[in-house]
């Protein structure tokens, strides 16, 4: 883990070459052999690292979150206000899930792998991807020694609302919104997501 957690070099370029395997020919058709050759490591030392393709395949997902985390950090260093960091952090998850190229060969070439992760089994990645967005939100919110359990709702709700609309954009791109450039999905959040966002919960809720 702790390899995966702090790469070295070696480790780096094999996930990388997998990573680009994968984006080429998809995960299904990736072979051990295929990242050996492309990453220019011996097959031994391949599988010394990752035993089994199963560990390779878990070890780029884990890359690939990681790079999400980092992105998403930068993205966010510049916001002074909760208006900032939601817009922020909203333009940043639709443009990295669209333009990630090995999400969209999965949706072309596996949709039958992908598809359920995102959709009837994605508990899991929305009920986690929704605690780290109220964590985040809350830091913008003005600090109370307690929160009433409507405040709390309102909060899950609105991190929820977020995850899931960033999933619904990255799985169906194609759309009437202008979703095309940094600039429209600021617009969008601002004008249509932002309200809701910072709406608080209904009076006597």
């Amino acid at each position: 883990m702790s390899r995966l957690v702090d790469p070295d070099e070696t480790t780096t370029r094999v996930l990388r070459a997998a990573l680009a395997q994968f984006e080429l020919v998809g995960v299904r058709r990736t072979t051990m052999e295929d990242v050996s050759r492309r990453s220019n490591i011996a097959r031994a030392s391949l599988y010394r690292r990752f035993p089994t393709k199963n560990d390779l395949v878990e070890a780029v997902i884990l890359s690939e979150v990681r790079r999400y985390f980092e992105g998403s950090e930068r993205a966010h260093e510049s916001s002074r206000n909760l208006e900032e960091h939601l817009i922020s952090g909203i333009a940043y998850n639709v443009q990295f899930l669209r333009e990630h190229t090995l999400l969209k060969k999965m949706l072309l070439t596996e949709p039958e792998v992908i598809l359920p992760k995102l959709t009837i089994d994605a508990g899991a990645i929305i009920e986690i991807a929704t605690q780290i967005a109220a964590i985040k939100i809350a830091t913008w919110l003005p600090q109370e020694e307690s929160q009433t359990s409507a405040q709390q709702r309102h909060l899950r709700t609105i991190a929820e609302l977020n995850t899931r609309l960033t999933i619904s954009f990255a799985l169906t791109p194609q759309s009437s919104i202008d979703l095309n450039s940094d600039k429209a999905v600021r617009e969008f959040a601002k004008r249509y997501l932002l309200p809701a966002l910072t709406g608080g919960p209904p009076v006597g809720a």
